[in-house]
């Protein structure tokens, strides 16, 4: 009988050691295993074209209708802005096409606020009662009482945001992880305030102004810049009837574009941009590889939602 309890206590001590070492083991891999987006090589990192983002956004409001839906709330997917109207209020409109077309996107800005009050969502969780409404939110957003922190270059000082909801499980899904996606991004997307000055003052730039600036007086539209450009516009446009403003827009957005294309200035703004942006972010360099690296993952990963 009592041979029987120690060998029993021996199977015991062997089985727990065994489950122990397994354990371990598994431990282990997990955190050898690597993050889902370290698998793109750093000669494959690039930005992302406007296309391309546009997918991971369309792609973005699809997990999240699914996942509110599996959290018991009805969720309609917002539109996502196209390509053209990302260009509206760019630093100068370059393409002859696009202001032929759009002016200076009054059209995209009057979208903008007729779904910020009127897209169905917004009409649904504005009409719950209170406590419905701060359910909806958290299961959207996350809770606001565990947050996300981030201090950002420079002295920009921090921004928040909440943990957890819908949103971030979306983000989670296509980037990898959404407290890392936000980190990276917060720091990556605020550091423009950063460069903005010493980029206007380069001479690279103040030669490429002054050529489109000749080149808008020759036109008989004489401007300093785009910033003069666009206050000067607004003041003149506030009083005109609709169809008055939409065409002096226009006529004044393909001068815009076409001395743009003269001047280069459109092209040359882009080049001292990614200059700038890179030494500007070399102390975080860490956060902008990752920043790509992730990117570029959320790209497969949303090309396999919408398939």
């Amino acid at each position: 009988m009592g041979e029987a309890r120690e060998r029993c206590t021996s199977v015991r001590r062997k089985y727990s050691a065994m489950l122990t070492v397994t354990v371990l083991f598994l431990l282990a891999g997990c955190a050898d295993e690597p993050r889902p987006w370290e698998d793109i090589s750093g000669s494959r990192v690039r930005d992302l074209t406007n296309k391309e983002v546009v997918e991971i956004e369309r792609a973005e409001q699809k997990l999240i209708k699914a996942c509110m839906r599996d959290e018991g709330f009805p969720y309609w997917e917002f539109p996502v802005p196209s390509i053209d109207e990302r260009k509206s209020g760019n630093y100068v409109i370059e393409s002859v096409r696009w202001a032929k077309a759009y002016g200076y996107g009054r059209e995209f800005e009057e979208r903008g606020e007729k779904i910020r009050t009127s897209h169905r969502t917004v009409i649904y969780q504005n009409e719950l009662p209170k406590g419905g409404r701060v359910s909806y939110t958290r299961a959207l957003d996350g809770d606001y009482r565990d947050r996300m922190t981030v201090k950002l270059p420079g002295k920009l000082g921090k921004v928040e945001s909440p943990r957890g909801g819908c949103t971030n499980e979306a983000r989670a899904e296509l980037y990898g992880d959404a407290a890392i996606w936000y980190t990276a991004r917060r720091t990556v997307e605020s550091a423009l305030p950063l460069y903005v000055q010493a980029l206007k003052q380069d001479e690279r730039f103040t030669k490429a102004l002054r050529r489109w600036a000749d080149c808008m007086t020759r036109a008989g539209r004489s401007f300093d810049s785009p910033d003069d450009l666009r206050q000067k516009r607004a003041a003149a446009v506030e009083k005109m009837p609709d169809a008055e403003a939409d065409a002096f827009d226009r006529k004044l957005a393909v001068t815009e574009a076409t001395c743009a294309v003269e001047s280069s200035l459109g092209k040359v703004l882009r080049d001292l941009e990614s200059e700038y942006r890179v030494r500007t972010l070399k102390p975080y360099s860490e956060q902008w590889d990752t920043y790509r690296k992730m990117r570029l993952h959320a790209l497969r990963q949303a090309q396999d939602v919408l398939s």
